[in-house]
């Protein structure tokens, strides 16, 4: 479908009852039965005039008719032959719904010191962030309320491989069941209107797309589940998910200097492929799990090289030479060493502690006075954004 941001001036059609507040309808999620109508009524489009080009009306004020066709079982929405004005791209409708959740994306950004953008293009154009959370790490917001196109443009693990070109990290955010996709997305309750959507005292808990991830060495009493199919347990580390509560303000705190990571084709029981974790449960991931250092045959480690047979007594010859020399070098604890303060004890090192209103980044700290965020105490040259912006 090329235009599918319409708008349709007949109010006795059923298609019209899908208009947004600006009076534009989304084509592509019209029901069948909605589309045949307007379809069949929009015959002779010159005439009829029931479908007018919502972008062209937006941005030129230009009134422009179009037809409505199907084409091998696809449905068409043109300009009519012979205009100045070409085809449109395809682009979803901004629901209420979408500017919410965006609206709400960029206050906690701005509240963050992340220098959040709406509709922040990547430099190469090729790809475009609901909203832009620029720390650490540069977190592009989608909210996506219809399903992913099906085509390899359009589809959710293009999307997410062009903003990584560009060293952004995808944070797909869903409320419709019908949004799926090989890439980790958020899940949280839709149908709630804008203002409680807005409302920053309103906690949106997630249903989906975030665990956290449990490191174990499978034993005998978790031989019924291991991925090596061992029901004695092979000895190995796994790792399964478990379903953890948070809301949605706490990851778009938190991602944008690396408190959260999204996993992607995840080897995690319990868990599915594509999900969001702490970085906590990251770095465990990435140390037992998927370490670069172990290598993968047919998806699990390797096999260790079989250690030698025979008959084995005590240690090798050169093994006992150097307990030997090991146990001459031996000390007494008990016994004071010459020279040492008999009365001192041992001190654990102070651990240096923040000190509120003053910003603690830098070597040596910098000392200005400073606001809390996500990242700690920062001044306003040392905002979590600054990062981005001198580099």
């Amino acid at each position: 479908m090329l235009n599918n941001q319409v708008i349709i001036t007949d109010s006795g059609l059923r298609a019209y009852a899908h208009r947004n507040d600006r009076g534009v309808v989304d084509a592509a999620e019209l029901a069948s039965g909605e589309w045949e109508q307007l379809r069949a009524r929009n015959a002779s489009s010159t005439k009829a005039r029931l479908v007018q080009c919502a972008k062209c009306w937006e941005m030129y004020r230009e009134v422009q008719w179009l037809k409505t066709y199907n084409l091998r079982s696809t449905r068409v929405i043109s300009h009519q032959p012979g205009e100045s004005r070409p085809d449109h791209d395809y682009e979803p409708v901004e629901t209420e719904e979408h500017r919410a959740y965006n609206d709400r994306a960029f206050m906690i950004g701005d509240a963050e010191g992340y220098n959040p953008r709406k509709e922040a293009w990547a430099p190469n154009m090729k790809t475009r962030a609901d909203v832009l959370l620029t720390g650490t790490l540069a977190i592009a917001y989608e909210h996506q309320h219809s399903p992913f196109s099906a085509t390899g443009r359009y589809s959710a693990p293009e999307r997410t491989r062009l903003a990584a070109a560009v060293g952004r990290t995808a944070m797909w955010h869903a409320t419709n069941d019908r949004v799926r996709g090989q890439v980790p997305i958020l899940r949280t309750d839709g149908g709630l209107p804008p203002k409680v959507i807005l409302n920053p005292n309103y906690r949106h808990e997630f249903r989906g797309g975030i665990y956290r991830i449990e490191i174990y060495t499978c034993t005998v009493r978790d031989g019924h589940e291991c991925p090596n199919r061992k029901f004695s347990g092979c000895g190995k580390p796994h790792a399964r998910g478990q379903v953890t509560a948070g809301q949605l303000d706490d990851v778009l705190r938190g991602a944008p200097i690396g408190a959260y990571m999204p996993v992607v084709d995840a080897q995690v029981l319990r868990a599915p492929r594509f999900f969001w974790t702490d970085m906590a449960s990251y770095g465990q991931y990435l140390a037992y799990i998927a370490s670069p250092a172990v290598p993968q045959v047919n998806g699990s480690p390797a096999d260790k090289a079989p250690a030698r047979k025979g008959r084995r007594e005590g240690h090798s010859r050169a093994k006992e030479a150097e307990l030997e020399a090991m146990r001459a070098q031996a000390v007494d604890l008990p016994v004071p060493l010459p020279g040492a303060n008999v009365a001192s004890e041992l001190v654990a090192p102070a651990i240096p502690r923040p000190v509120p209103g003053v910003c603690d980044a830098g070597r040596p700290k910098c000392g200005k006075s400073a606001r809390l965020y996500a990242a700690g105490w920062r001044c306003g040259d040392h905002q979590p954004c600054s990062y981005w912006l001198t580099r």
